[in-house]
């Protein structure tokens, strides 16, 4: 759990939310059926948001996942390396999230004028 958000998790609104939600949906996994156990937003909580009940607290933004189904969702977004036959890297596979970072990077690069590191 992120840093800034750990009040939040551990508050009473969430608490009393996630759980009136992980039983609405009978603790059944939205992807594959199985087992939920983690009530997860779909549009991620960051320090931006975090005090945006529309996003943080809005149970159209939740989905019950299992442990499994929450992994994956999560190693989506992680850039992975490529190897060759002996098990050489050869190059990275950057996530969608990566590449629509750096694509925002230019859009403000564009607009400024300016390099912005990232």
């Amino acid at each position: 759990m992120k840093k800034y958000a750990e009040a939040f998790y551990k508050g009473r609104k969430w608490k009393k939310v996630s759980g009136l939600y992980m039983t609405q949906q009978h603790y059944v996994c939205e992807r594959c059926g199985g087992v939920g156990c983690i009530c997860h937003h779909k549009k991620y909580i960051t320090p931006w948001n975090i005090n945006n009940p529309d996003i943080t607290l809005n149970t159209d933004n939740l989905e019950c996942l299992c442990q499994e189904c929450h992994n994956q969702e999560h190693m989506a977004k992680v850039s992975r390396a490529i190897f060759d036959d002996d098990g050489n890297m050869t190059g990275v596979q950057e996530s969608a999230e990566i590449r629509e970072y750096r694509k925002a990077l230019e859009a403000l690069e564009d607009l400024t004028g300016k390099k912005v590191s990232g």
